[in-house]
């Protein structure tokens, strides 16, 4: 963890938020003047914990500032902890001032789990999301392809919100990869092969049908439909129990390459990847959705983002996403 005090936060955005329950901690410092310049000029044994120059304990204003942050940090060696417990009593702070006020429990938000509609896989933060997959890698299969491909599609939104990598199954799971289409037929065939009665030849026209489409498929809302299709027919022809085994499952057979179709977004049934966005100048944007959107998006050098933008897109009401779409060639 960044060690952060005083002089390391300039802009005092994390103390705003470490003193957000403390309000007797909130209206002192509300008024003290902060100067981050001071720094250079004050001697090691101006700080609490001198190896790191932080923590300054100079006067009673930043002593009860350290101790705020301090709070906030873990892995702080003894010595430290006894140097500002002596400069608060030199000061003659009150330990009561560090009190925290009980808060009532936030309300549950549903964009903040992988499965909204059952308040299921929380992910609020960069840890979460790897716990959140193990979880899924594990137990995937005892999801129906509805709930496994959106609890996946958001985990992979969530993992780049938070930077973090995911393991390639998972774009697979989610839905973000091109579909082959040999090998999907050639698995089509292996159903119908084992199949028995209208089941072989309902996979036999199904892999009839996928040997006349173009050697991939992109279209992320086609793939899940086909899924669909193919694992409703797996359940009433008996083949879930071939899954990992014999056979891989629907959604593993339709996501069947390691090749990402790219990031990007579902607009009513229309999957657009990142690279189609970015193809889009921010006026394009601008001009249908209003200049908020472009800011929201916007990237360090005040360009469009697309995976920022991708993301963006995906919150605004299905109007909006068909507007957007009909617009777009």
């Amino acid at each position: 963890m960044t060690l952060v005090d005083q002089f390391r936060d300039p802009t005092l955005a994390v103390l705003v938020n470490l003193v957000a329950d403390r309000p007797k901690i909130a209206s002192i410092v509300a008024d003290y003047d902060i100067e981050p310049s001071e720094v250079e000029n004050l001697p090691d044994s101006a700080f609490a914990w001198q190896e790191k120059r932080a923590f300054p304990i100079h006067s009673k204003e930043h002593t009860i500032l350290s101790q705020v942050y301090r709070d906030n940090t873990p892995g702080v060696p003894p010595h430290v902890d006894a140097c500002l417990k002596e400069a608060r009593e030199m000061y003659e702070v009150p330990e009561e001032l560090f009190t925290r006020e009980k808060r009532a429990a936030a309300p549950l938000d549903p964009d903040d789990y992988l499965l909204p509609s059952l308040m299921r896989l929380p992910v609020r933060t960069a840890g979460q999301v790897k716990t959140a997959e193990a979880t899924l890698l594990a137990d995937f299969t005892k999801l129906s392809l509805v709930h496994r491909a959106e609890a996946c599609k958001r985990l992979v939104d969530k993992a780049a919100a938070f930077g973090e990598r995911l393991d390639p199954l998972m774009h697979k799971l989610a839905g973000f990869t091109v579909t082959s289409t040999r090998t999907l037929t050639d698995w089509l065939d292996a159903r119908a092969g084992a199949a028995e009665g209208p089941y072989r030849d309902a996979f036999e026209k199904l892999a009839a049908t996928t040997r006349q489409l173009p050697p991939e498929i992109h279209n992320r809302a086609d793939q899940i439909k086909l899924a669909e299709v193919i694992g409703e027919l797996d359940q009433k022809a008996g083949l879930v129990r071939h899954y990992d085994k014999r056979l891989p499952d629907a959604m593993q057979t339709v996501f069947n390459t390691e090749k990402i179709a790219g990031y990007g977004v579902d607009l009513n049934g229309r999957f657009v990847t990142a690279s189609q966005l970015a193809a889009y100048p921010s006026t394009f944007y601008g001009d249908i959705l209003g200049d908020d959107l472009i800011r929201e998006a916007s990237d360090a050098r005040g360009g469009i983002d697309p995976q920022k933008l991708a993301m963006i897109l995906g919150t605004l009401p299905r109007d909006m996403k068909g507007l957007l779409a009909s617009h777009m060639r």
